[in-house]
């Protein structure tokens, strides 16, 4: 039992016995008793309120989030490939190939203000020309940009490619831009940040003065990527001229006059001998 309680009963036993001090302190005292139990029963109802509102609200917030995850998963198209490719044919009229463990997300009104989607993977995308709505890509570390155009993408390897086959690319990463044309290729690893380089048959033009066939060649392997062996003998012979061609058209020009020939040994490394 409460002492408020336990003084009320005590003092209404002594009330029924007529043993009262005077009226006004009675009143007093009876009065202050009142207060403590209003303020007790308000109490006790502020918490029944907080313990029905509170997981009320809670129940509210989590309906909303839970209804705009909702929204937002209706808003997005999700496209998979797993152990093969799969060919995606875009509403702007893009080709898209993703390769296997590839993944593309756009929203589900794509193509209507802008063209633009998340991918992860690699993937060969042929892209519909559309000079007003750039393609956009979101391929993590770095994105893509362009109006139409074809080209390679690969974004899981320790090495970042874009294989540009056709148009224009812009490629921005780390706040660096690049732009890509035909037949330009654009990595990023380890060792080589924001690199761009030829793939070997793209038409170059070249003019030499007079320069050691070994910076020649030096310039070669810096422009198309490729390491260039040859006998050490040659290191000092001079080029003079101007020259147009691929690089397998290139090196054969400036070789002949030495006898040598061009050996193809991978993608990678050529022999001259």
């Amino acid at each position: 039992m409460s002492l408020e309680k336990k003084f009320a009963e005590t003092w209404k036993a002594v009330s029924e016995e007529q043993n009262k001090i005077d009226a006004t302190t009675d009143r007093r005292i009876w009065k202050s008793i009142n207060i403590k139990f209003r303020k007790k029963r308000n109490i006790k109802k502020l918490y029944w309120a907080a313990a029905i509102l509170v997981p009320f609200f809670i129940f509210l917030m989590m309906d909303e989030n839970f209804q705009k995850t909702a929204i937002q998963h209706k808003q997005k198209y999700v496209y998979e490939s797993f152990e093969a490719s799969k060919i995606l044919r875009l509403s702007d009229g893009s080709i898209i190939k993703l390769m296997p463990y590839s993944k593309l997300t756009l929203s589900k009104n794509f193509g209507d203000k802008d063209r633009e989607i998340i991918f992860t993977g690699q993937g060969d995308f042929s892209i519909a020309k559309d000079k007003t709505k750039p393609f956009r890509i979101n391929a993590g570390d770095f994105h893509i940009q362009v109006l139409g155009t074809h080209f390679f993408l690969d974004q899981k390897s320790k090495e970042k490619k874009v294989e540009l086959f056709e148009g224009k690319v812009k490629v921005e990463h780390l706040g660096k831009i690049t732009y890509l044309l035909s037949k330009e290729i654009w990595i990023s690893n380890n060792k080589n940040s924001d690199y761009h380089y030829y793939k070997a048959e793209k038409q170059m033009n070249f003019t030499f003065n007079d320069s050691a066939y070994s910076e020649v060649i030096k310039q070669l392997e810096d422009i198309y990527n490729v390491k260039i062996s040859y006998p050490d003998q040659y290191r000092s012979r001079t080029v003079s001229g101007s020259f147009t061609g691929n690089l397998n058209d290139i090196l054969s020009i400036i070789s002949y006059p030495f006898n040598l020939k061009v050996k193809k040994i991978n993608e990678t490394e050529i022999l001259l001998k």
